[in-house]
């Protein structure tokens, strides 16, 4: 049986929207958790008949579809546990119920946890409306952002945001790189003068020895060794920094730098370098690649990284993405703090039991300077990892 079959099979589950897991030898009262997905189960499903026939699925569905497949692995470690919870996921791009219609619903009286996969502002603020209304913790799973989100510390940010890897990229340099002339290479748009503008507002504001920064604007359409030929030093490690989030000109500029074998370069980059295959191919192979993450698998917790990547291949014929193994550690490892705190959950969402990857540092954060108590909590943790040739150098 094909892998897309056995996606489609395991689809099929959730049509009812309602997939409750707990223990079934146990009639004490399970807490409740409501996890929240875009599986677009209307696009794929008329009625319970499946209707793209041998087409491949979108790709709108597989990132959803991903993390309920984690979803639903947690549920098996939690019910071999014997864990007394009922778990009930929602598909959020139904098309017969709002997202709004959704949380009005009485089955979600008494659910004492919410883990979304948010896919926009709306919902962003949807969600943290209701987590505010109803004080209910709501864990933002993968959605790096805030926007609208005031005085509500049940709100979580697990996929930490921009400005927090632009802190945490600056700090990383000060930490290795103050004794270097930092290139920092950009392009011009409104995300780019926004990045220069708050690292130079960093370099102004700290307390710690300043980086020595040299910005350079270049045309994304023609990058070649000529924007920085004359910043280069053949003689000693450059230290370049991409202040783009757009993966082209990133994999362009780390090409340019590669293609001449007489400089050394450590380019260091935005957390999208995370997803950029070609990184790891020959035309990058003479630089040195720094980036930031807040989830790192493949090396966090072997043994249970071995143990999911075995278990998804046996059952889907592929290797598990890492919406697979977020959907996996988010519903482990809150729904079992929320086992241990009950309905005092809101108070001990940083409590490091459970863990399984990810070290989730849990920060109050005031999204303003008018603000008078914290916004919501966002994940400070964020992992640097070094490579080049495609093989992890070792990881900060």
């Amino acid at each position: 049986m094909n892998s897309l079959y056995r996606f489609v099979l395991l689809f099929i589950s959730i049509i009812g929207l309602s997939a409750k897991a707990f223990s079934q030898n146990d009639t004490s009262r399970p807490v409740k958790v409501a996890i929240f997905i875009p599986l677009y189960t209307d696009d794929v499903f008329e009625g319970e008949n499946y209707t793209l026939g041998k087409a491949n699925l979108p790709k709108t569905v597989l990132p959803g579809l991903e993390f309920y497949n984690g979803v639903m692995m947690a549920i098996d470690s939690l019910n071999q546990e014997g864990s007394i919870v009922e778990v009930s996921i929602y598909d959020t791009k139904q098309t017969s119920q709002s997202l709004s219609q959704q949380l009005r619903s009485p089955d979600l009286n008494n659910v004492g946890l919410i883990i979304a996969v948010i896919s926009n502002t709306i919902e962003l603020k949807l969600f943290a409306d209701y987590s505010l209304s109803k004080n209910i913790p709501v864990i933002s799973a993968t959605y790096p952002n805030y926007v609208g989100v005031t005085g509500n510390t049940n709100f979580v940010l697990l996929n930490s945001s921009f400005p927090a890897h632009l802190d945490g990229l600056y700090k990383h340099m000060q930490k290795y790189y103050t004794s270097n002339i930092i290139i920092a290479v950009t392009k011009t748009g409104s995300t780019e003068t926004y990045i220069r503008n708050y690292i130079t507002q960093l370099n102004k504001s700290t307390t710690s020895i300043p980086l020595k920064i040299k910005w350079i604007t270049v045309d994304e359409k023609t990058v070649s060794l000529a924007n920085f030929r004359s910043s280069l030093d053949s003689t000693k490690n450059n230290v370049v920094f991409v202040g783009s989030p757009l993966e082209s000109f990133g994999l362009k500029v780390v090409q340019v730098l590669s293609s001449s074998e007489s400089y050394m370069t450590t380019a260091i980059g935005m957390p999208t370098w995370d997803g950029i295959k070609e990184l790891d191919k020959p035309a990058c192979k003479n630089v040195e690649i720094v980036f930031s993450t807040p989830f790192l698998y493949y090396s966090q917790n072997k043994n249970l990284s071995a143990e999911v990547n075995s278990r998804y291949k046996e059952k889907f014929y592929s290797r598990p993405s890492d919406m697979v193994y977020k959907g996996f550690e988010a519903t482990f490892h809150f729904t079992k703090l929320l086992s241990k705190h009950g309905y005092n959950l809101a108070k001990n969402l940083s409590d490091k039991d459970f863990t399984l990857f990810n070290q989730f540092v849990l920060v109050p954060l005031k999204t303003k300077s008018t603000s008078v108590k914290p916004d919501l909590l966002e994940n400070k943790k964020l992992y640097f990892i070094k490579k080049q040739q495609g093989s992890v150098k070792s990881i900060m």
